[in-house]
């Protein structure tokens, strides 16, 4: 079954050439597959886990955004931006949330007081809004940091620790998988 298809509403989007598999073969691109299918799992899964609007998350190797791998899920509230594809740049509470390496659940208000709150800069008037946000660093055992999960637009109400608790499971599951199918295609190779 091709889940890119049965999901609906759920992108891969700002896909750029992968600086640490450059010219992939047959094993590198095996693993591409199932780090994408992952992730668009794993943005599905947050967002109905957790009940939010929106979910997206992004593998950014080396903290470096020019090589971001974008997936997003929204609901039918956010349809209007379904085509929304600019590229990740790392700016605001995104990158922060990369340097600091620890989850972080804010409310509505507590996100657009935040110091590092840019309000997407010169995409505000295009990106989805945020309302509220849980997020997580995806770090591997050796604290390495793959990239972020994130939420915002919670059903009713803020983020609670309840869906914290869960949707941090969730995350250091996606890690060990995303860990588990790197060192498979390391062994293949």
């Amino acid at each position: 079954m091709n889940h890119q298809n049965y999901y609906t509403g759920n992108k891969i989007t700002g896909a750029t050439p992968n600086p640490v598999i450059p010219d992939p073969d047959a094993t590198d691109a095996a693993f591409i597959e199932t780090a994408n299918q992952v992730l668009i799992d794993t943005v599905e899964l947050a967002r109905k886990l957790v009940g939010t609007h929106q979910a997206a998350a992004a593998i950014i190797i080396d903290k470096d955004w020019n090589y971001v791998r974008k997936y997003f899920s929204l609901s039918q509230k956010y349809a209007a931006w379904a085509n929304y594809a600019e590229p990740a740049t790392g700016y605001g509470t995104h990158n922060w949330l990369l340097h600091v390496n620890k989850p972080v659940r804010l409310t509505d208000e507590a996100l657009k007081n935040h110091p590092e709150w840019k309000n997407f800069g010169t995409e505000s008037d295009r990106h989805p809004p945020m309302r509220g946000w849980l997020a997580a660093p995806i770090i591997d055992r050796d604290s390495r940091n793959w990239g972020l999960v994130q939420l915002s637009d919670k059903y009713e109400g803020d983020f609670d620790e309840d869906d914290e608790r869960y949707f941090l499971q969730l995350v250091r599951l996606i890690s060990t998988t995303l860990e588990n199918a790197w060192e498979v295609r390391n062994l293949k190779k």
